[in-house]
């Protein structure tokens, strides 16, 4: 399994980005990685309800890839199921994160 998190917008411009891949990770941790995915209910997701952006929110990329299944998906923070909070949470709090400032 990989999942991959980007994290942009906002008003400093700041991008947060986490890749993870179960087979670097340790077992716990990718025992924890495959538990927060299904959490999220991420396989089940579908696009997200559409709705106004405000000026300066959040905008994330989802990407996973687990066996036959590839999945993205794209979404403000205004609009992000409560599930998937929880899973970018987690990832947020990961050594693996990189931020950066993009133009």
């Amino acid at each position: 399994m990989r999942l991959s998190v980007r994290r942009g917008g906002g008003f400093a411009g700041i991008v947060a980005r986490t890749d993870l891949d179960a087979d670097t990770l340790s077992q716990a941790d990718a025992a924890a990685l495959a538990a927060e995915v299904d959490r999220a209910g991420l396989r089940s997701l579908t696009d997200p309800p559409g709705g106004r952006t405000w000026p300066d929110s959040l905008l994330y990329d989802i990407s996973l890839t687990d066996d036959s299944l590839e999945f993205h998906y794209h979404c403000s923070e205004e609009s992000l199921p409560e599930g998937v909070r929880t899973l970018l949470a987690w990832v947020d709090a990961r050594p693996e994160r990189v931020e950066s400032i993009e133009p």
